[in-house]
């Protein structure tokens, strides 16, 4: 299902914002159990040889200070800054630059004022950055450490690489080594650092070489590969097993449905885990699809707004809310049986959602959607989020602009939420 994001309006001053996506805080539970299914993958994850990157980039950095009048332009930062931009230098409209993260905000400022800092990428690069995105995992398989430092792992993985690009070995990458921290270094001397790594255009060119995702060689993939699916210590959960079943699955029918039912067939031990998923994305789908009825039919109406029991006799919606305490039930149950250290998976559905544990009629369904809304939005922030809808009294609600949508085809029995297969497939991809 696409998902249109929330954007501020010139009416909202931003501490009273609509905040995120996530309008009926489902979310937080399914990320959760994907975290059980998979640790250290985040579907923000597209493209593994950002792990390269970070292991060379932490030996070009290695010992390197900040300013610390500078926290947004770390070493590690400045490091990204450089490949990312001599990403976009020399593929600026590369079809294979798919899933670089801050392409657009690069581009521009290469555009506006020819070079990367602070002020022209992301907002939150420890967040969205590659470093961001990938430091998870990068942990897990022993890139980097805690403090972004080289892990265990790094120097065999910078061997392979520097194998692929034709030396003998790491040694022989050495020189490279140094002109990339001495660019680090030139780039973080400016006031403020920008990239400034003071070499031609070939310096742009070889950097971008040396990284661009679709470049790895096979030495490189195969080291990739064994980090993500060998150990006996199963860091990674189910991954090694969901990678076992890639060659049988074709982008064209590809669905997490039945990539969890063929790998709960070859290994059975997810069961528990995998009737938790099933169960919450009915739920939840559910949910999602009766608030999309809801939002929908609600905006077809003047600023009179739209009684919402009156959704109640909308035959989709009906669907939707049937036997919902019954779904409920069972997420609780199958809830009941999966740990999280410090967390109780159980207990937060049953705070977050406990007003669908009786049986209620269509109406009364619609009116504690919008409760559910209403008590979802309060709590994003100490000050609370906007609600999507004004209420206007006597049971009435007005769809504000932002949230005025089509109305949709409701989708029963598909997942509302990924369980990191996306990722793990594009991982797959990039290396066999």
């Amino acid at each position: 299902m696409t998902i249109s994001l929330p954007f501020l309006t010139a009416y909202d001053p931003p501490g009273t914002s609509e905040g995120t996506l996530d309008p009926m805080g489902l979310y937080q539970i399914a990320d959760q159990l994907a975290m059980i299914l998979v640790p250290a993958v985040r579907e923000r994850m597209q493209r593994i040889r950002f792990l390269t990157a970070m292991a060379v980039g932490s030996m070009v950095t290695e010992g390197m200070e900040g300013n610390p009048r500078h926290r947004d332009a770390d070493p590690y930062l400045v490091w990204e800054w450089l490949v990312t931009e001599a990403l976009l230098r020399t593929f600026p409209r590369g079809e294979s630059m798919w899933g670089v993260p801050g392409t657009l905000v690069t581009r521009r400022a290469i555009d506006n004022h020819g070079y990367l800092d602070s002020r022209s990428y992301l907002k939150s690069p420890r967040i969205f950055g590659f470093f961001g995105v990938y430091k998870r995992l990068a942990i897990h398989v022993g890139i980097v450490d805690v403090h972004l430092n080289p892990g265990p792992n790094a120097e065999s993985l910078a061997e392979a690489w520097a194998r692929g690009l034709g030396m003998s070995g790491l040694k022989e990458a050495s020189p490279l080594l140094d002109r990339w921290s001495s660019a680090v270094g030139n780039s973080l001397n400016e006031s403020p650092p920008r990239c400034r790594p003071q070499w031609r255009s070939e310096g742009w060119t070889e950097l971008a070489n040396a990284f661009a995702p679709w470049t790895a060689k096979a030495r490189e993939k195969r080291f990739l590969q064994e980090l993500l699916i060998a150990g006996e210590d199963r860091r990674l959960g189910a991954l090694p097993d969901l990678w076992r079943l890639q060659p049988d699955i074709t982008d064209d029918d590809f669905r997490e449905e039945e990539l969890h039912d063929r790998l709960e067939e070859i290994e059975p031990k997810y069961s528990p885990l995998l009737r938790a998923i099933r169960a919450y994305e009915g739920f939840s789908r559910s949910i999602q699809d009766a608030f999309d009825i809801l939002k929908a039919e609600a905006a077809r109406e003047d600023a009179k707004g739209f009684l919402v029991t009156d959704i109640s006799r909308d035959k989709d919606f009906q669907l939707c809310v049937k036997d919902l305490h019954l779904r409920y039930a069972e997420v609780d149950q199958t809830l009941s049986e999966i740990t999280v250290t410090g967390l109780s998976l159980k207990n937060l559905f049953s705070g977050r959602f406990g007003i669908f544990a009786e049986p209620m009629d269509a109406g009364q369904c619609a009116l504690a959607l919008c409760v559910l809304h209403e008590a979802v939005q309060d709590k994003k922030s100490e000050e609370g989020k906007r609600y999507w809808f004004d209420c206007i009294g006597q049971g009435r609600i007005y769809i504000r602009h932002a949230y005025r949508e089509a109305r949709r085809d409701t989708q029963p029995g598909k997942y509302f939420h990924s369980y990191r297969g996306n990722p793990i497939r594009r991982f797959w991809r990039d290396l066999v």
